[in-house]
């Protein structure tokens, strides 16, 4: 199945573990389809299977109608 979320997209999370909202962007998709984010001023990248992202990042997209 094709993932909902690609490589550059700009995400959030509202209830990001203990760091509550968070904004970040996505850097990379793994081979086994795991998604790589990136948050602003949270260290360290973050795996999320797909069924994880498309449940909880919403993808913000600026500027694209």
């Amino acid at each position: 199945g094709r993932c909902l979320v690609k490589v550059g997209d700009k995400v959030k999370m509202s209830s990001m573990w203990k760091y509550g909202e968070a904004t970040g962007e996505i850097i990379k998709v793994t081979a086994d389809e795991y998604i790589v984010v990136k948050w602003l001023d949270i260290p360290g990248e973050w795996h999320y299977t797909v069924e994880q992202a498309e449940k909880r990042l919403e993808v913000l997209n600026e500027g694209k109608h």
